[in-house]
């Protein structure tokens, strides 16, 4: 005959111990919960036999084919090594948290509104990230949607090593944030099967002479006041954060000046002699308030896509286009105009040294040659050194 099950309190270090045995426990488990007087635990026993009393007056009074299903999923849970009761726990939190989801769409919006306050650059990539998730999933609640389906999207439509692992960050946070307590839409480990992926030194991306002009015809027929960041970026290979910083006063006829504060890398001041492309565009685009305009990441994202690249930008609505690119446009490289100005000097054979200093690399002349030299033809590099504005009507 079976041993009665008493939940008989123990004194321990760490408190009066009650030992919930799995064929009783709700989880399907063992479990301990610990109490710190006598009087407490034992009140907790009585509540426990009472529960157990009810429990074992149920099953005397189950109906065969309930019984019946129950042996039969037994059947099926032995091989993992799970109870019917943690079974049953485990589907009944799956529909308890089904309830207190949302769909998908409600869940990004309430998720964007909550970010509001982050940089525009990040926005824009929470933007993209939820572009991608409506595409499969609209109209699905968040706590249906599975990992490995994410995956498979993720796959399709994130091309790169770099990108797929900053698309999986964005991803998590906003799952983590969708399951906090006070939501509890979804569980905080649903995409824990998609595994990051191991980035592969590539090859360094550049624009061409023809892509290079027909940005710059772009920004001069569309957004003239974001000509002279991107002709700095072009022909100083200038930092997209020091180019952010910098003043008017930063520039003159002689050259360009990255205050230490401004250097991001070396934390040094360092002098750009200037570039005659750059003086020829300074003359019939002449700095007067700023150097970067309002809204400047914006726009630049816009003028890459007017360019004929696959970028997402919110800012082409004034234009005629949408937000999404269509699936054909060439990706925009990574770092592409600072790639090309290095690519640009080496090939037109400015002293490395002057090069490594004007450009803030922080790697050596091996590094320097390994990365850029034989990268363009220096036809290729006079071509787009010879870039000149258009003369205004």
């Amino acid at each position: 005959m079976a041993k009665p099950i008493r939940f008989t309190p123990v004194n321990t270090k760490s408190g009066w111990r009650i030992n919930i045995p799995s064929k009783v426990s709700e989880t399907g488990r063992r479990q301990q919960f610990f109490y710190r007087t006598q009087k407490l635990a034992k009140e907790a026993q009585q509540d426990f036999k009472k529960k157990y009393d009810e429990f074992g007056s149920q099953t005397r009074a189950i109906p065969p084919t309930i019984a019946e299903q129950a042996m039969a999923a037994k059947v099926l849970l032995d091989p993992f090594g799970i109870t019917i009761l943690e079974a049953a726990s485990r589907v009944a939190a799956h529909e308890r948290q089904r309830l207190a989801s949302v769909k998908i769409e409600a869940a990004i919006s309430a998720y964007k509104e909550s970010k509001e306050a982050k940089s525009v650059k990040h926005r824009q990539a929470i933007n993209q990230m939820a572009n991608h998730l409506l595409l499969k999933f609209r109209g699905i609640e968040i706590a249906d949607i599975k990992g490995i389906d994410v995956d498979a999207l993720m796959k399709e439509k994130v091309k790169g090593e770099t990108a797929f692992n900053a698309r999986l960050t964005l991803l998590k946070n906003f799952w983590r944030w969708c399951a906090h307590p006070k939501r509890d839409w979804c569980k905080p480990d649903a995409l824990n099967i998609i595994e990051r992926k191991d980035p592969k030194r590539g090859e360094i991306g550049v624009l061409t002479a023809a892509q290079a002009e027909e940005l710059l015809r772009q920004a001069e027929k569309h957004l003239p006041d974001c000509i002279i960041p991107i002709c700095i970026s072009l022909y100083t290979g200038m930092r997209q954060a020091e180019l952010l910083r910098l003043k008017p006063a930063d520039i003159t006829d002689e050259g360009v000046v990255v205050s230490a504060a401004n250097d991001r890398k070396n934390n040094r001041r360092r002098y750009i002699q200037m570039p005659s492309p750059l003086a020829k565009w300074l003359k019939t685009y002449p700095i007067i308030k700023y150097v970067c305009p309002a809204n400047y990441n914006r726009k630049q994202l816009a003028l890459k896509r007017l360019a004929g690249f696959g970028v997402w930008s919110d800012y082409v609505k004034k234009f005629g286009l949408k937000n999404n690119p269509d699936e054909n446009l060439p990706d925009w490289p990574q770092n592409a105009l600072r790639h090309t100005a290095a690519s640009v000097t080496v090939a037109l054979k400015k002293p490395l040294p002057d090069l490594l200093f004007e450009h803030g690399h922080t790697g050596g002349e091996e590094t320097l040659k390994a990365n850029y030299l034989g990268l363009m033809p220096p036809s290729e590099a006079k071509a787009i050194w010879n870039l000149a504005p258009k003369e205004k009507s």
